[in-house]
């Protein structure tokens, strides 16, 4: 839902239709709803679900990280169970991710609420008060016959007992991830960003970050040197995302998506020993 004229709207028969469109393919469709960051949407609508309740929110027009984020309070708790409620029936998905990510603790440090509650629980610091609301979420979703999928940063504080992650910040979450013996995606930045520039940036158009070439991504291992074979059986996959800042039009998702996401899915289903670029070359003039 959205206060904001500019921005989409779907409504529940949207949600199926797409969730239908994706099963027919073969594709799983897994619902994000970010917690306890990137949320200033809720805020605006609700701002009772900030720690300062008295301040006026507005939904975000630029991206970027923002400090207002969710209270951990139980009229936060409660909604996002109603939200979740909501959405249940409309993803099937074996699967839900939560975020955590980017999730600054600058409100938490000055909000007397969150650190009455750090006390109460006997935390040590406000990686712990996120770690915590993960963890109650993780309840409510198990409960409801979901596995809870993360970002990286829910290793801070602890990672919830039954939960996935995704390792986006380099590899070295999902490696820490599959050593204690959770499921984990591999999706870091450095090689799977298709926002990233595919090339030189003086003849590209403006993208992000760094230069991820075709070539650099199809070298990629999902599987971490640093794992034993039995470690290694925790990866489950892996993932490229195509964020959409600096992009503006779906020919321009396309453009950046691929051959690159041809390279991933080849990376997904291939031993390394079995992987050639020049051969994988050869093949993809089948696919342009």
């Amino acid at each position: 839902l959205s206060l904001h004229d500019a921005l989409p709207i779907y409504t529940q028969e949207d949600i199926k239709e797409i969730v239908e469109y994706a099963r027919l393919r073969h594709v799983t469709v897994i619902p994000e709803i970010e917690i306890p960051g990137h949320s200033t949407a809720a805020l605006a609508a609700y701002p009772q679900l900030s720690c300062d309740t008295t301040k006026t929110y507005e939904v975000s027009t630029c991206w970027g990280v923002k400090d207002d984020v969710y209270c951990p309070s139980e009229f936060t708790f409660k909604f996002l169970e109603d939200v979740f409620t909501e959405m249940l029936p409309l993803f099937p998905s074996r699967y839900w991710h939560i975020g955590g990510d980017e999730c600054p603790k600058t409100r938490w440090k000055s909000c007397p609420k969150c650190q009455s509650k750090i006390k109460e629980l006997k935390l040590k610091d406000e990686h712990e008060l996120q770690s915590y609301v993960i963890r109650r979420v993780e309840k409510f979703l198990n409960k409801n016959g979901k596995k809870l999928i993360g970002w990286d940063e829910i290793l801070e504080g602890g990672i919830a007992p039954n939960a996935a992650l995704m390792s986006w910040r380099g590899v070295a979450g999902g490696i820490t991830a599959a050593k204690s013996g959770h499921p984990v995606i591999m999706t870091p930045n450095t090689y799977v960003y298709l926002d990233h520039y595919q090339a030189s940036m003086d003849i590209s158009p403006l993208a992000n970050g760094r230069i991820c070439a075709l070539e650099w991504t199809y070298g990629y291992n999902p599987i971490p040197k640093e794992l034993t074979e039995q470690e290694a059986k925790h990866i489950k996959g892996v993932q490229a995302n195509v964020w959409t800042e600096y992009i503006k039009t779906p020919e321009q998702v396309e453009y950046m998506a691929y051959p690159r996401a041809n390279a991933v899915a080849e990376i997904g289903w291939s031993s390394p020993e079995h992987k050639n670029w020049e051969d994988y070359l050869d093949r993809l003039q089948y696919q342009f």
